[in-house]
């Protein structure tokens, strides 16, 4: 299905994604407007999802694990904003490295703008109790479950996903995740940074701040 991604991407967000801290002047205002114009222009925001038993969908990690905990079912997702969007930030690299990176973050933004909305599109066509989503390569479930989760949905043939033998998905700016579903309330889990595959890596926690806050 296609999804409606908002007119506006949040500034907070994206300004926080670039390291800038505070508000932003004039001009970075003005280029943040025209990177969101033609992000929005560029973008054809998709996303399909699979209800599956719980049993049938590759989890590996103790943090998703512990997340599904409880749930039976899982609703399985990919979402991608396309491979426009890719190609807006390949022709900037070529000529203005700081567009393509403001561009580049303005596209983390909204994919996972994106993905908030299927994910509230999901939990409102179920009956069942739901958790949040829960992506591989969060925590310590592995990137490498990328390709099974595009799969189980026929990503490939029907909103264009692609997964390389390195598990990275071509368009770059796409997601994957599962949704517990149960008939009791869940709640679901945040990975701790002991589970994190990163933690050596972290910025945010070098800084002190966590994923989840």
């Amino acid at each position: 299905m296609n999804i409606e991604v908002r007119e506006k991407l949040s500034r907070d967000k994206w300004l926080a994604a670039l390291g800038f801290k505070g508000k932003a002047d004039k001009d970075l205002e003005e280029r943040l407007s025209r990177c969101e114009a033609d992000l929005l222009a560029a973008a054809r925001p998709k996303g399909i999802y699979r209800i599956m038993k719980r049993d049938d969908v590759r989890t590996e990690g103790l943090s998703v694990k512990r997340h599904l905990e409880g749930c039976d079912q899982v609703a399985v997702m990919a979402v991608t904003l396309g491979i426009g969007v890719d190609n807006l930030i390949r022709k900037a690299q070529v000529t203005d490295m700081l567009t393509a990176v403001i561009l580049d973050t303005g596209a983390s933004v909204m994919i996972e703008q994106a993905c908030d909305a299927f994910e509230d599109e999901i939990k409102k066509n179920t009956e069942k109790f739901t958790t949040s989503r829960f992506s591989p390569g969060y925590g310590d479930f592995p990137i490498e479950v990328q390709a099974d989760m595009v799969r189980y949905v026929d990503g490939q043939r029907k909103i264009g996903l692609n997964v390389t033998g390195s598990s990275l998905m071509i368009p770059r700016k796409s997601v994957t995740a599962v949704i517990g579903l149960s008939e009791h309330p869940v709640k679901g889990r945040l990975a701790s940074c002991n589970e994190c595959v990163l933690r050596d890596k972290c910025i945010l926690r070098k800084e002190g701040r966590f994923c989840g806050d």
